[in-house]
């Protein structure tokens, strides 16, 4: 699935959705070649870590508790007696402790540790790697599993690590992806991971490049009666909006962006994805004088047929595009600030 998109790519995908263009550090990034996107997201860690460190391992307060002879914090009678520590002139004790040792510091530590065992981490990449433990060396081993990134939350504390912890994640996913027997299933995990990332890439890169107002709503059914139990959830991926015109962006990003029929070599649009753009403009609470339109952008495959296509159903204007990105990002860039063009009659 990633040979289809350019590793550099990959790489400026994360950069605009994680906002790291700015750092000098990262932007040396975009002038190297890699082989896979493993080498590229190791190369990452490589130059984030010490941009970590220098502003110090993130702390907070972390409940302790321990077996003592002196008083401190909130006193465990239970606890105390289930562990026979008043025969040792003890009690148990609980207090919160300002530490290094907390839940980010740990999955970065437990990926360092997994990407030295790695057979596919370069040894010059492994070097370098192996000079950051010293750091986490008052960090817990943890054994890495995929709902410790569930129970993270992105605070205004840790908003320095999110860029890191997320390169940590995709790097759990890839060493998944790479273990999995079954090719099919393989792809399927693949596909998902990359839909994500070019989802929040599209999105990040109109609220940086473009001054129209970036959003991604739900969207409620328009039923008649109120009554909308089971109905699915709308969540759309893009919306822009500018003067009283609005336009949905439904980003996709497949091994297949068309279909051909079995009875025939005619090939056609999917019709789950055109039915989904349809409901989402056809729904879209649009105000009084105010126009709405949508786009089902694909990322390009090696296909030779892609969609480029506009129709017009029911008074709304509906297109369906391919982003080529196997080509420079100027042009990945110039594509994108092209594209709403089609629809807003004053292009921002």
């Amino acid at each position: 699935m990633q040979s289809n998109v350019p590793i550099r790519n990959i790489y400026y995908m994360l950069a605009y959705t994680y906002q790291t263009l700015q750092f000098r550090e990262y932007q040396e990034l975009s002038t190297e070649e890699f082989d896979d996107v493993t080498e590229l997201y190791t190369a990452i860690l490589i130059v984030g870590i010490p941009v970590l460190l220098r502003g110090g391992l993130l702390r907070d307060y972390m409940p302790v508790q321990e077996q003592s002879q002196v008083l401190r914090g909130k006193i465990d009678i239970s606890g105390s007696i289930k562990q026979n520590a008043l025969i040792k002139k003890r009690l148990v004790v609980t207090y919160d402790e300002f530490s290094e040792d907390i839940l980010e510091n740990q999955l970065i530590k437990a990926t360092l540790l997994s990407l030295l065992q790695s057979a596919r981490v370069k040894k010059e990449q492994k070097q370098v790697l192996y000079g950051f433990l010293p750091y986490f060396s008052q960090i817990s081993d943890l054994s890495l599993d995929i709902h410790w990134w569930q129970s993270l939350h992105v605070t205004q504390q840790n908003q320095r690590y999110q860029f890191i912890l997320a390169i940590c994640h995709y790097l759990y996913e890839e060493h998944l992806l790479a273990e999995m027997g079954d090719t099919r299933q393989r792809q399927v995990e693949d596909e998902r991971q990359m839909s994500a990332l070019y989802e929040h890439f599209v999105r990040a890169f109109y609220k940086k490049e473009t001054s129209y107002h970036v959003s991604s709503p739900h969207i409620h059914w328009l039923v008649d009666d109120d009554y909308s139990e089971a109905l699915p959830l709308m969540k759309t991926d893009v919306v822009l909006k500018a003067n009283q015109q609005t336009l949905i962006i439904d980003t996709k990003f497949y091994q297949e962006n068309m279909v051909a029929s079995y009875r025939s070599q005619q090939v056609k649009q999917q019709s789950n994805n055109l039915y989904q753009l349809f409901s989402y403009v056809m729904n879209y609470p649009a105000k009084s004088e105010e126009s709405v339109g949508g786009v089902l952008l694909y990322a390009k495959t090696k296909a030779i047929t892609q969609p480029h296509h506009r129709y017009t159903m029911m008074g709304k204007q509906l297109w369906v595009m391919a982003l080529d990105l196997d080509q420079p990002f100027e042009e990945i860039k110039a594509q994108l600030l092209a594209l709403p063009k089609c629809f807003f009659k004053y292009p921002q």
